[in-house]
C-alpha cells in the first residue's frame, strides 16, 4: 500500500519524466510544482462524509508521484549506467557518481513538491500536509506516454503489450480498426482447457489487444546489448530504496522481479534495510520465469528488434484509418463509460488468489 491509513482520500498527481529532458531543471521544477499545485488545491475540497471531512482536517494527505524515472536515467546517464545496472550496481567509482547523482534529482524533486505543497497551504489557511511525496502503481497510464512503469526497468527494449478488454468492447473495436491484433483472454478456453485462438469464436469473453511497444531509448548504441531481463534482484531493490529514501515521504509502489537462488540474499538485503532504519517499508515480490511460455499471452511479452518491426509493418497494413477518435466514434452507441481496459491486467493480477 501506497498510501497509509483509513477513513481519507489522498490527492494524487503524476509527473512523466520520460517527456523531461534530464537538463533542463527548469522544466523539472516546473512540472512537480504542478503536480504539486494539482493535489494542493483538492485539499479545498469539502466532503459531505464527515468522517472524511475530520480525517481531511486532523491529517490532509497529499501524493505526487512519477513513473518512467528508469528512461529518464538512460537519457540522464547514459548506456554506460545501463551497463552499472546490468553488472548488478556495483559500488565502484562511477557507481558512486551515478548514485550520487540520481540522489541528486531524487532530492531536488522532493524538495520543490513539498515547498510547492507548503506555500500553497500557508497562503490558504490549510492545514500542511506532513508527506507528499509517493510513487503510485503505474502501469497502463505509464504506456499513454511511452513511460517504464514508476521506476521500474521495463520489461525489455521492445515487448508486446497485451491489454484486456471485454470482447466487443467499443474500444478494442477502434483498435481492430487501428491495425492492432486481438486475441483471446487467457481465461477463454474450449471444453477441454485449451487456449482459444479466434476472438470472434461464440466461446470468446475477453479479448487481448496486443500493442508492439519500443521503448524511446532503445536504440541508443549498445542499448540493445544490456539484458534488462537479467536486472538482478539485489540491482532492483537497491533503485527502488534509492527512490524510497531520497523522494518518497509515504511509500514506493515496487515489485522486485527474483528468481529462486535470488530468495536468500533479497531476504537478508530487506532485513538490513529494516534492521538499518533506512525507509523500506514494503515490496511485492514476483517470481521471473526464464520461459514466457509458462504463462501464455502474458501482459508483457518481450521481443526482438525484428519481431518488433514485423509486427510494426503488420499493425500498418491492417489500418482501415489513421483516426483513432473517429475509429472509437464508429463503434460508440453511448457506452463509453463502461468502454476501456480491465481494472488491472498485470502480471500479478493473473495469479491466483491464495484461500485460507
Amino acid at each position: 500500500m501506497e498510501i497509509l491509513g483509513s477513513d481519507f482520500h489522498c490527492n494524487l498527481a503524476e509527473i512523466h519524466l520520460n517527456q523531461i529532458s534530464p537538463n533542463d531543471h527548469r522544466e523539472q521544477e516546473e512540472a512537480f510544482k504542478a503536480g504539486a499545485i494539482a493535489v494542493a488545491a483538492l485539499l479545498n475540497h469539502q466532503f459531505l462524509e464527515p468522517r472524511y471531512q475530520r480525517s481531511r482536517k486532523s491529517d490532509p494527505i497529499v501524493g505526487v508521484s512519477f513513473t518512467g524515472f528508469f528512461d529518464f536515467c538512460v537519457k540522464a546517464f547514459g548506456v554506460e549506467w545501463l551497463q552499472w545496472f546490468e553488472a548488478g550496481r556495483p559500488d565502484t567509482m562511477q557507481g558512486m557518481d551515478f548514485k550520487s547523482r540520481e540522489q541528486a534529482y531524487l532530492s531536488r524533486w522532493k524538495q520543490v513538491v513539498h515547498e510547492t505543497v507548503w506555500e500553497y497551504c500557508d497562503r490558504h489557511n490549510i492545514r500542511r500536509p506532513n508527506r507528499c511525496t509517493t510513487v503510485q502503481p503505474a502501469g497502463t497510464k505509464s504506456l499513454l506516454t511511452g513511460a517504464s512503469s514508476g521506476w521500474h526497468p521495463p520489461k525489455a527494449q521492445r515487448f508486446i503489450r497485451r491489454i484486456t478488454f471485454r470482447k466487443d468492447d467499443p474500444v478494442a473495436l477502434a483498435c481492430i480498426a487501428y491495425g492492432y491484433s486481438v486475441i483471446p483472454s487467457q481465461s477463454d478456453k474450449d471444453e477441454n482447457g485449451n487456449l482459444l485462438n479466434d476472438p470472434f469464436d461464440p466461446r470468446c469473453t475477453e479479448w487481448l489487444v496486443e500493442l508492439p511497444v519500443e521503448v524511446d531509448w532503445a536504440n541508443l548504441p549498445g542499448a540493445d546489448e544490456v539484458a534488462i531481463e537479467s536486472f538482478s534482484a539485489l540491482a532492483q531493490f537497491d533503485f527502488y530504496m534509492q527512490v524510497q529514501k531520497h523522494y518518497t515521504a509515504h511509500n514506493t509502489s515496487a515489485t522486485v522481479e527474483l528468481r529462486e537462488h535470488e530468495i536468500e540474499p533479497l531476504a537478508e538485503r530487506i532485513y538490513a534495510a529494516i534492521a538499518n532504519d533506512e525507509g523500506y517499508i514494503s515490496a511485492a515480490l514476483l517470481a521471473r520465469f526464464d520461459d514466457v511460455q509458462t504463462f501464455p499471452r502474458l501482459p508483457f511479452e518481450p521481443i526482438s528488434k525484428a519481431e518488433y518491426e514485423e509486427m510494426l509493418a503488420a499493425v500498418l497494413e491492417r489500418r482501415t484509418t489513421d483516426d483513432f477518435h473517429l475509429a472509437l466514434e464508429s463503434h460508440d452507441a453511448g457506452e463509453l463509460v463502461e468502454a476501456g481496459p480491465a481494472g488491472c491486467d498485470s502480471d500479478k493480477c493473473l495469479m491466483p488468489e491464495t484461500k485460507p
